[in-house]
């Protein structure tokens, strides 16, 4: 019974981990939303919706990559497990808990810190030519200048 009590709680305390773990969200094209390109007004003529001029292109520096969520589960088996060496019965028990949780913590500031650091990348603003402003953060450098006719298409923006 200790045993499957046990393995229960290791469970409940990885699915947690995970659980919290999604809650992580990477950079993204900042809201902006691909609508497909392209639409029709009607006549038989098509006209680009996310086309415009380029007026802006800055480097930035973006998060590396979010290694949190392995860590955290890492530190919580780690700490469920050395939490479960001390005390007997019901102490044993939230033990392994406090142990989990803790280890969860830590796990996830370690994997967080072993990011990789701050990566270069590029915001390209557009006046697009309904009017409106569109904000593209991409890695890859899109070899825009001021003033250059592009295309945003999913979270990148592409000369014309």
């Amino acid at each position: 019974m200790a045993v499957l009590s046990r393995n229960i709680v290791l469970a409940g305390v990885l699915a947690g981990s995970l659980a919290l773990g999604g809650c992580a969200t990477p950079y993204g094209n900042g809201g902006y939303r691909d609508h497909g390109g392209y639409q029709s007004s009607g006549y038989g003529s098509a006209r680009c919706q996310n086309c415009g001029v380029v007026q802006d292109v800055q480097q930035v520096y973006v998060q590396g990559e979010d290694h949190g969520t392995l860590g955290a589960v890492i530190g919580a088996v780690a700490g469920g497990l050395l939490g479960n060496q001390v005390g007997k019965g019901n102490g044993r028990k939230a033990a392994t808990v406090v142990g989990a949780v803790a280890g969860g913590v830590v796990g996830n500031q370690v994997g967080k810190r072993s990011g990789g650091g701050d990566r270069p990348a590029w915001r390209v603003t557009l006046r697009l030519d309904n009017g409106q402003y569109a904000t593209v953060t991409q890695l890859e450098d899109p070899g825009l200048r001021v003033g250059d006719y592009a295309q945003v298409r999913g979270d990148h923006v592409y000369a014309m």
